[in-house]
């Protein structure tokens, strides 16, 4: 098993505009870039199991990310002296790399479009009364920590996944979290990690790790001298997986689970004998159907204890991740946070998703006119739900959070953004949802 490195001269090219290089290369890319999964025979929608169809969609927007990281990939290299990179540089790569994979899945305003069709369609009406907020950022550089009796500092993660459900009545929306640490490798495992790697695969296996952020990523705890994540709602739940992606063109016959070019594995504490390392069981797709619906992540709340450590990381994850004229920005001339101060969140990411969606020039699936249409009728959905969420509730209003530019250095964690509005509430969280990986064998 060989596990690919992200080459660094690749990565800093890459992120320049995420997605859109691969719809400037020609026809040929142009088509390795779309979707082309296998046809297959399938049941009607009406007797299909809604899991199923979900996930099913879900797995053919991951293809396709992977996919378009490819086709970046190769115009990169094609095009090396753009950029300032030598041929004898560029020769030298084998496959994009792990962050090129996590900014396709958080960074593309073409996939989240997507993505927000698949969760309208798949979710029943009750849970997703209209258009679904899809956003997301991405930070090339993730927060360092340090924990333990050692002074080397580690990344805490690639990738934030947060769900927001704002459920008609309710004061507060309910939440889901996940962290996730990225690797490429040619089998759906992460390889034995060891040195830097070694040290932080620890503290994703405890989470009841005490760990600082020595450069001032994130301010000070709540409560107590250092962050303990496992400190929040279902402590027991699974806070982050290691996310194997794909290093080949094409993961089929790699045994990667249900052939998605991405999957997810716990961080378990290694018995004695064996290495540190993560072997994926469940697909990202599955992963995602069962966080979209409320099974998977754990609960987190906008309203927390100052003993509640998880919650208050999510919240200010959100907000150093974005950017401050995000968050201040109006969108539609609704200030939405002055009705509900929860609704700050789904303001902040509204607003970058519209000035994602009007810069990006790679959408070719319709006209520029019915492309401004959709993005407007988008933004009336969204707004119209908010507005209904928080007339739904007669309590006292909540005063809305300060809102001055956050201390500290601008950037955070990656993240990817879902918030919808429905009647019923999300389904209860899994403690226990990763399937535990078949016994290895001791190593001598």
């Amino acid at each position: 098993m060989r596990v690919e490195p992200a080459s660094m001269p690749y990565r800093d090219a890459i992120f320049m505009d995420p997605c859109e290089i691969a719809y400037v290369v020609g026809a040929g890319a142009r088509a390795a870039a779309r979707l082309a999964p296998p046809s297959t025979r399938s049941a009607p929608a009406s007797v299909r199991p809604l899991a199923m169809t979900l996930a099913s969609d879900l797995q053919k927007l991951i293809e396709q990310s992977c996919s378009t990281a490819w086709s970046q990939f190769d115009w990169i290299r094609a095009n090396a002296a753009l950029y300032g990179l030598s041929r004898r540089s560029t020769d030298k790569w084998t496959a994009p790399g792990a962050p090129a994979f996590v900014a396709m899945l958080a960074d593309s305003p073409l996939l989240r479009r997507r993505l927000a069709r698949a969760i309208q369609d798949g979710l029943p009406p009750a849970l997703c009364k209209g258009s679904p907020l899809v956003s997301g950022v991405f930070h090339a550089d993730s927060p360092k920590v340090r924990f333990g009796g050692s002074a080397s500092q580690v990344e805490l993660a690639d990738l934030l996944l947060v769900r927001h459900h704002f459920q008609t009545g309710r004061t507060r929306p309910e939440g889901r979290a996940l962290l996730l640490r990225a690797k490429a490798s040619t089998t759906p495992r992460s390889g034995r990690l060891t040195g830097r790697d070694a040290h932080q695969f620890d503290l994703h296996a405890d989470w009841a790790t005490p760990l600082a952020f020595p450069q001032g990523d994130f301010g000070p705890p709540p409560s107590g001298e250092r962050w303990i994540l496992a400190q929040g709602p279902l402590p027991q739940g699974i806070t982050s997986v290691y996310g194997i992606v794909s290093s080949q063109r094409s993961c089929r016959g790699q045994k990667f689970p249900d052939n998605c070019p991405w999957a997810v594995g716990h961080a378990l504490a290694p018995e004695p004998g064996h290495p540190r390392e993560s072997r994926a069981t469940l697909s990202l797709a599955a992963a995602l159907d069962g966080f979209v619906a409320g099974r998977h992540g754990r609960p987190w709340e906008v309203v927390a204890q100052a003993q509640d450590h998880w919650s208050h990381f999510v919240r200010e994850a959100l907000e150093r991740s974005v950017a401050w004229e995000h968050q201040v920005q109006r969108v539609g001339g609704v200030d939405l946070p002055r009705r509900r101060a929860a609704l700050s969140y789904v303001q902040s990411f509204l607003a970058v998703e519209v000035n994602a969606r009007l810069t990006s020039t790679i959408d070719r699936e319709q006209s520029f006119e019915a492309y401004v249409e959709e993005l407007i009728a988008s933004v009336d959905s969204v707004g119209r739900q908010a507005l209904e969420w928080a007339l739904s509730d007669k309590s006292a209003e909540e005063p809305p959070a300060p809102r001055t530019t956050p201390e500290g250095p601008r950037g955070g964690l990656s993240v990817l953004y879902i918030a919808t509005f429905g009647d019923d509430a999300l389904a209860e969280p899994v403690p226990d949802w990763i399937p535990l990986p078949e016994p290895a064998a001791a190593v001598a």
